[in-house]
């Protein structure tokens, strides 16, 4: 085997690796949450009998009808308990159903981030694999010593192989080899960057699983509530169905942002660069805001021609996103007002709004995944519009300028390259 090809099984050992640590803590997270779920399910069931909950004291277990199989037994389970001399008992199916019709949506969610990793990584992988650019020129120089010492390589093929195996997640590669110490760093660099991505990719399933949980245990709530006592009260009905619709909107635009972040991060998401101008885009968005939201008082700032070479749906994305933060924080009747230009070779577009304003602290992190300042005045939002609108000026090598003070409002500002004259005569490239 050469060198080359020994590179490859090692980088590819590697990634294969994480990729299914990845799926087993997926895994994990999902059984943890399903059991939670349970529980909770349980205790509702139990509460509705005694008030409140019984302690631990009391009679509570499981049974099932003897002589059955397969799916005829798993109908028959019950949970049992008994309270003031009465036995109850509790039928386990209906959780088993509505875990399979809100477990499922869940399920296709991260199967699709995983998926996307898994079989999409090779692009993330290739990018990562930089510093094999140093691993080839030190193999290179191995194997020209090879001719000289070719017993001593291949045993230090071997010992390197087996360094490898036996890494640790978060560990790091010595064999002890001064003449494999620029081989040993490159797979360290290698191994630091895998790492952190691993890291960064667990917290965001992590997060969106504890994301796409409050919604299910709504819809849970309700279809309990429905069960129990909205077939025949037309109210607890109506408020049923209006609570069910509300979260499975949350869940599908939750879904969707998730979607255009996996495919971002593992280099699925198109960009189509063309000329246009900030001005024209913000003109354009202020028109459909004062036809849609008329309760707060849109006003036009200043609007100076700023050409950018950039994909137009992604930008509108992203300012549509800056504005819908300003309305979801800036009270009724009050003021948002746009504006375009430019500054030396920057264009701009901003948007500025006399909402409740930002703490300085809590500035830097508001365009971190699922980050919403001060919980208490949290105004139905994901916690991802910002992450994607980033995303998005990030890929056009641009930036955002951020202004708030608590109580008088916020100026959120995103900055792209301006397009030169000469840029412009020569056309942007697909």
């Amino acid at each position: 085997m050469n060198v080359n090809r020994r590179v490859n099984s090692i980088a590819r050992r590697i990634a294969h690796s994480w990729q299914w640590r990845r799926l087993g803590h997926l895994l994990l997270t999902n059984a943890a949450a399903l059991a939670v779920c349970f529980l909770a399910w349980l205790y509702t069931r139990e509460t509705a009998v005694t008030g409140d909950f019984a302690g631990w004291g009391i009679p509570r277990g499981f049974t099932a009808a003897e002589g059955l199989e397969g799916l005829a037994w798993v109908r028959s389970v019950a949970y049992t308990f008994t309270w003031e001399g009465t036995a109850y008992s509790v039928r386990v199916m209906p959780f088993l159903e509505l875990a399979q019709l809100f477990g499922r949506p869940l399920l296709i969610t991260e199967g699709v981030i995983w998926l996307l990793g898994f079989f999409g990584g090779k692009h993330s992988v290739r990018r990562l694999l930089n510093p094999l650019n140093r691993m080839a020129e030190t193999a290179q120089r191995l194997t020209e010593a090879a001719s000289k010492r070719p017993a001593m390589d291949e045993a230090r093929f071997h010992n390197l192989e087996h360094a490898i195996e036996n890494i640790d997640i978060g560990g790091r590669l010595s064999t002890g080899d001064k003449d494999l110490k620029g081989l040993e760093d490159a797979i360290n660099d290698l191994l630091s960057r895998m790492h952190a991505a691993y890291r960064q990719q667990a917290q965001f399933v992590s997060d969106a699983s504890h994301e796409l949980r409050t919604p299910i245990a709504v819809i849970q709530g309700y279809a309990a509530m429905l069960d129990r006592w909205g077939k025949e009260d037309p109210q607890v009905l109506e408020e049923s169905i209006a609570a069910i619709k509300a979260e499975a909107e949350h869940m599908k635009v939750l879904v969707e942002q998730l979607l255009f972040l996996a495919r971002g991060d593992n280099g699925r998401q198109p960009l189509n660069p063309e000329p246009m101008d900030l001005a024209d885009l913000t003109a354009e968005v202020l028109e459909e805001y004062r036809m849609i939201d008329p309760d707060h008082l849109w006003k036009q700032g200043r609007l100076e021609s700023a050409p950018v070479s950039a994909d137009t749906a992604l930008i509108k994305q992203a300012a549509r996103v800056l504005i819908d933060n300003a309305k979801r924080y800036t009270p009724q009747g009050a003021s948002i007002r746009l504006s375009a230009g430019t500054t030396g070779d920057r264009a701009w577009l901003e948007v500025q709004d006399n909402g409740i304003g930002i703490d300085a602290e809590d500035v830097p992190r508001i365009f971190d995944r699922f980050f919403q300042a001060d919980p208490a005045r949290q105004k139905g939002g994901t916690g991802l519009g910002l992450s994607i609108a980033q995303w998005i000026v990030d890929r056009h090598g641009g930036e955002f300028e951020v202004t708030s003070r608590p109580e008088l409002g916020t100026r959120i500002r995103l900055i792209l390259p301006l397009l030169t004259p000469q840029e412009g005569s020569q056309g942007v490239p697909g």
